[in-house]
């Protein structure tokens, strides 16, 4: 049986002019996780990321860390596979319908960027939308368009590599929760509910074999734990 762990990149600099990239805390998570994968002795027969720099950078701390140990580690293949969905297309396509149809929405938007309880008050029914399809913006790509390319990208994975290997992906929430979804057989409102739960710099085990997929552990963040620092566990 093998073995792909899904791994959360750090935090992101919400808020700033470049949130794709990681935070300074987002660093301190993703060195962290470091640790731990090297702690652990296992040895990965495939690394990949999406193409997104946070995802990237988290990786690469993960790559720096072992070589520094004098590990051996593969260096990271890239996949657009493994990208996380667009929000800020689905978000500017999608804002003002919404405060078209629901205009006490402006007074959350009127938080932004700093307020992160505003922020996910408008962005869970604004993704919600989304994924149902239900409404009058065109041009953006569909939630199933993003959710066939990460299934997509997992078979790859797994006809690529065969039996008995261990792979490590870093990527972001979307495409973890859809993984999930694929070992679980859930439905896309769940599994859009669950990229909401995982932490940054979070694992979750994916098993497969010749009959499907299973989940073998999911949003594991005891390397963050173990520091006793509340302020290491974010959702974004």
């Amino acid at each position: 049986m093998s073995e792909i762990y899904f791994i959360r990149h750090g935090q992101a600099s919400f808020g700033e002019d470049n949130y794709d990239r990681l935070s300074p805390l987002g660093v301190r998570q993703a060195q962290y996780l470091a640790k731990h994968l090297a702690k652990t002795g296992k040895s990965f027969d495939g690394v990949y990321t999406g193409e997104m720099e946070r995802q990237q950078n988290t990786a690469r701390e993960f790559i720096n860390h072992c070589s520094n140990k004098g590990l051996a580690v593969l260096q990271p293949v890239v996949s657009k596979a493994f990208n996380e969905y667009d929000s800020l297309a689905v978000w500017q396509a999608l804002i003002p319908e919404m405060l078209e149809d629901e205009p006490s929405i402006a007074k959350d938007l009127d938080k932004l960027p700093g307020d992160q309880k505003a922020f996910q008050r408008v962005f869970a029914p604004l993704m919600t939308r989304w994924l149902s399809g239900k409404y009058r913006a065109g041009g953006i790509p569909r939630w199933d368009d993003f959710t066939r390319r990460v299934k997509q990208g997992v078979e790859v994975l797994a006809v690529r590599h065969g039996a008995d290997k261990r792979l490590a992906v870093f990527t972001s929430g979307g495409p973890i929760s859809v993984a999930v979804q694929i070992a679980l057989g859930l439905s896309d409102k769940i599994a859009l509910e669950i990229s909401w739960q995982l932490l940054n710099a979070s694992i979750t085990r994916i098993r497969y074999n010749s009959r499907g997929m299973m989940l073998a552990g999911f949003n594991e963040v005891a390397h963050l734990e173990l520091e006793r620092d509340e302020g290491l566990l974010t959702y974004r």
